[in-house]
């Protein structure tokens, strides 16, 4: 009797231990979606850590803590939270392009590139994911370009063209602040005592 009324309180206490950690997962994922929409990223970001302490194979809850993190600009943090979520549950495109969004974000152009790839993989008719990959391509190509024509000198940028008149008007100011500046340096040597040589 006492062994089946032990065994019933264990199974009693431990359902009830099983169901308040389940339950304050989902009131930590509640509280931190809340939070989220509100715009109170600090307080969605803390209960989304919690629900990831809770549940740490969870994808759900490293996508969520991945979004809180971006909000708040930690890119890099971001994505690895984005990358466990990936790593932990399914391939989904949503994550892909939100692991783009911070790549892209922190900085790293070709993983971002790789990442929104993934994304339209999975859905290919992502317009903000063909976007974003073509703007991130862009922007490789962009930085290509400057490093090159860093190493061999060269720029592309046109030089302004000026007027005749315009050309002279520069040339005149130029002159004068020349002359300014001549001036003060001699008065200086007058006044300090220092008499130059003359040169002629």
């Amino acid at each position: 009797m006492w062994k089946s009324a032990l065994k019933i309180s264990f199974i009693t206490i431990f359902a009830l231990a099983l169901g308040g950690w389940f339950g304050t997962w989902s009131r930590d994922m509640q509280s931190g979606n809340e939070a989220y929409r509100r715009g109170d990223y600090d307080a969605a970001l803390a209960a989304f850590q919690q629900a990831v302490l809770q549940k740490p194979d969870n994808p759900i809850a490293h996508h969520n803590l991945g979004t809180a993190l971006y909000q708040q600009g930690k890119f890099k943090a971001a994505a690895a939270a984005f990358q466990v979520s990936l790593l932990t549950g399914e391939q989904r495109a949503e994550t892909y392009y939100n692991l783009g969004n911070a790549q892209f974000r922190a900085g790293e152009l070709g993983k971002a590139i790789e990442s929104y790839r993934h994304a339209l993989r999975l859905t290919p008719t992502d317009a903000d994911a063909k976007h974003n990959l073509q703007l991130a391509l862009q922007l490789i190509q962009n930085q290509q370009k400057m490093s090159g024509q860093q190493k061999t000198g060269r720029r592309d940028t046109p030089v302004p063209k000026v007027s005749q008149s315009e050309a002279r008007r520069l040339l005149e100011q130029l002159r004068e602040k020349e002359n300014s500046i001549r001036r003060k340096s001699l008065q200086r040597q007058f006044k300090s005592g220092y008499r130059r040589e003359k040169d002629w």
